[in-house]
């Protein structure tokens, strides 16, 4: 029996396994899975949290709907609760979908929390697409870390850049991840990132995720 070659491994990364369907997204005009904003996340979880010390806390797709479609009391058994009192940010790729254990949705857009702010950002490039899902889950997240009565929690809708076609959103909420988190390291604050270069990054992206999907299967992995 011949092995279906679109469901090829051709990476193994911590929790994710990339096949070829994966691989295929990245190399033309698709709408990204949960798969390659999962592997992502990871790795940038890998890269930047160094030392047991989470200064970003990179939640995956999975997690995030889960929690989304969860009671929110239920909320501190699936995160960490030593990075949820001690990073600086929390970062959650949002989808429409409405399965509690299904991969799906029509959109993707960017929740970050901010503890030092007590403030949730939300960054959607079809703006309104996940307004109203993405007010509610950053009630329910603050809700988690502060107590229900604090009086200075916030969320934002940020004026961030727009997508123009139907499938890029994934890619925007990574190339915002990457800018976000630069703008994070020099300054430490939400205030004052700039996002005029978000389209040409969203340009670049998939093949850079090519290339370093294709760099990290030449290396070996610590811990996995």
């Amino acid at each position: 029996m011949e092995t279906d070659p679109s469901n090829k491994v051709v990476l193994s990364y911590y929790n994710y396994l990339l096949r070829t369907t994966d691989i295929t997204l990245l190399q033309g005009s698709h709408w990204l899975n949960d798969v390659i904003i999962g592997f992502y996340f990871e790795y940038l979880d890998d890269l930047l949290n160094k030392n047991e010390r989470r200064d970003f806390y990179f939640i995956s797709p999975e997690l995030t709907q889960l929690l989304k479609m969860t009671d929110p009391n239920q909320y501190i058994i699936f995160l960490d609760p030593l990075s949820i009192t001690e990073c600086k940010c929390i970062f959650f790729p949002l989808n429409n979908c409405d399965k509690k254990d299904a991969a799906g949705g029509t959109h993707w857009s960017l929740l970050i929390f901010c503890k030092e702010d007590k403030t949730c950002y939300h960054f959607d490039s079809a703006k309104g697409s996940n307004a109203t899902i993405a007010s509610k889950f950053a009630e329910n997240v603050m809700d988690c870390v502060f107590d229900k009565k604090e009086p200075n929690k916030k969320f934002v809708e940020v004026d961030s850049p727009q997508q123009s076609n139907s499938y890029d959103c994934g890619v925007y909420v990574l190339c915002l991840t990457d800018v976000i988190i630069n703008h994070l390291l020099k300054n430490e604050r939400m205030d004052g990132c700039n996002y005029n270069q978000v389209k040409k990054l969203v340009l670049a992206k998939r093949a850079q995720l090519l290339a370093l999907i294709n760099d990290l299967k030449h290396k070996p992995l610590i811990n996995q």
